[in-house]
């Protein structure tokens, strides 16, 4: 039996949506359990870089009476979070691994889906 998902209600739509992120983030942390050593190595290199800046110009902000250029210790630790976020979702999110996939003939069986291959991608991250 085929069902139009045009004819679909809107809630259904979002729902099901809701459902394949949720089950697509489970996978990825099921997945990501298995590799344990390799995920705190990397997870130590991502964040150890921010870290280390952070600290720097924290302590030089305190050492020139509390900010430089207007720039606090908080507006510091503010940048290098969001900086932290960017920086991952640029690795994981890069066009390289979509030109890969163009390349070697996957992305076309991708979006063959009901969703597209981004919200794949998100919801993988997510979960990672």
């Amino acid at each position: 039996m085929s069902v139009d998902a045009a004819q679909l209600p809107e809630a259904g739509r979002w729902r099901s949506l809701y459902d394949f992120y949720v089950t697509t983030m489970r996978t990825a942390v099921a997945s990501q359990l298995q590799y344990r050593v390799t995920n705190y190595f990397y997870m130590l290199g991502m964040i150890a870089e921010p870290v280390v800046y952070l600290v720097v110009w924290s302590t030089i902000a305190r050492a020139n009476g509390g900010s430089i250029d207007g720039l606090t210790p908080s507006d510091f630790a503010a940048y290098y979070i969001v900086w932290t976020l960017v920086r991952n979702m640029n690795i994981v999110l890069t066009p390289f691994a979509w030109e890969e996939r163009i390349k070697d003939g996957t992305f076309s069986g991708q979006l063959m889906k009901p969703v597209h291959p981004i919200h794949e991608d998100i919801a993988q991250f997510m979960g990672w």
